[in-house]
């Protein structure tokens, strides 16, 4: 799907947004990705396997279905810049947003897609108000996660801001 070359060229420009200010730069990177190799962007929900959404998200789809997740990195499910192809029992991990009026409850077209019975945005306020959303949050071991925010918060102000964030919470970011 991509050479060499072409995956440095996205994490150079990955690293450039972050460094501007761009948390996980989904949008910036899937924005370039769609704008130098002609891969429509997509924009959506990251989620587990079980249908918990994680992050707003975006990435880029194949003509053929396939999917460049040029930011799969803040996720740590083991990728870098990920490229699944059509059919990659990983890509349904990338799924349209739910709302009360877009779900599998109320679309048919949507009711082969795994729900958990309440829309994004409602999960998170939940979760966030319940103080369940803590660091790496949907990982069973967050540590590997906690490195990767702590390394970044040294490279990046606003992953800085965002540990700074996490310890006003009240959560333990240390490795």
């Amino acid at each position: 799907m991509l050479s060499k070359d072409d995956m440095a060229a996205i994490k150079d420009y990955r690293h450039e947004m972050r460094l501007a200010g761009c948390w996980g730069a989904c949008y910036e990177v899937s924005c370039f990705i769609e704008h130098r190799y002609g891969f429509r962007r997509f924009d959506g929900v990251y989620q587990l396997s079980d249908g918990t959404p994680v992050f707003k998200h975006s990435w880029n789809v194949t003509p053929d279905g396939g999917i460049i997740d040029g930011t799969a990195d803040q996720f740590f499910h083991g990728e870098d810049v990920a490229t699944h192809g059509a059919g990659d029992p990983r890509a349904v991990r990338y799924r349209e947003k739910f709302t009360r009026a877009h779900n599998p409850a109320r679309v048919d077209w949507l009711a082969a897609h795994t729900y958990i019975g309440m829309p994004d945005e409602e999960f998170w306020s939940t979760r966030y108000s319940e103080r369940r959303l803590g660091p790496g949050w949907w990982l069973l071991d967050n540590s590997d996660y906690l490195a990767w925010l702590n390394d970044n918060a040294d490279r990046y102000w606003l992953f800085a801001r965002k540990r700074e964030e996490y310890q006003t919470l009240g959560y333990d970011c240390a490795v």
